[in-house]
């Protein structure tokens, strides 16, 4: 069996577990992800741990989630969670250096274009390979314990290389890509304080439907409504 494989199916029965002790979670829509085929789930980002948890447990295919490790802050856990991410393939990004974020200062502009280039290539060649690939093209989560620059329910605007990527893979022969929205709703319920979350696919769109910027905007405004209580 595939190392990725061994780790998805490790990283979704823990995931499974933090869900079960911290929360109730609902899914709605996972028709529309393909059974097979490559397809880019395009989703909010709200909570740092939850949204992974609940997208990999909704999906019985394995979901490679393109993430940031630029958090955290003690050079040993930021090696093993490379290392981690390697194993189950997925993608590690350094996100937009906004003021408060812990490694913007230590990073050159050398070190992000690099990774950048590395996390496109991992992301296309999983697409290409007819993989799912999640990705949060808002950057930041709404609760996160090191730093977001969102406040309260702030929706950020999407940053539009997903789209890119997507066609990168098509003309590298991965055949269509479905684009899925993915929407999160988060509430804390009565005096447990436990989170209840409702998540919403959206019907996938076809990179033939737009642009790049025309496909970055309707899948914001999808996910968007998706969101919405």
């Amino acid at each position: 069996m595939k190392t990725d494989i061994i780790s998805w199916r490790f990283l979704r029965r823990a995931g499974r577990m933090s869900l079960d002790r911290h929360a109730t979670v609902t899914i709605e829509g996972r028709e529309h992800v393909p059974a097979t085929g490559p397809a880019l789930v395009v989703a909010r980002h709200y909570h740092h741990l939850y949204d992974g948890c609940v997208a990999v447990d909704a999906l019985d295919r394995p979901v490679h989630i393109v993430v940031g490790l630029d958090w955290i802050r003690n050079p040993l856990v930021r090696v093993a969670m490379n290392r981690l991410c390697r194993m189950a393939r997925w993608p590690v990004v350094i996100r937009p250096g906004l003021s408060g974020a812990s490694n913007s200062s230590r990073r050159t502009l050398d070190d992000r274009r690099a990774v950048l280039r590395r996390s496109a290539r991992d992301t296309v060649d999983l697409l290409r390979e007819g993989r799912v690939v999640l990705i949060f093209p808002e950057g930041y989560p709404n609760i996160d314990p090191s730093f977001t620059p969102k406040r309260g329910e702030e929706f950020l605007p999407f940053h539009g290389g997903f789209v890119r990527y997507a066609r990168l893979a098509e003309r590298a022969g991965s055949g269509d890509v479905s684009i899925v929205p993915l929407g999160f709703h988060y509430e804390r319920s009565g005096a447990d304080g436990q989170w209840r979350i409702v998540a919403r696919f959206g019907a996938p769109v076809r990179l033939a439907e737009g642009t790049d910027s025309e496909l970055t905007a309707r899948l914001e405004a999808a996910v968007r409504q998706l969101s919405s209580p």
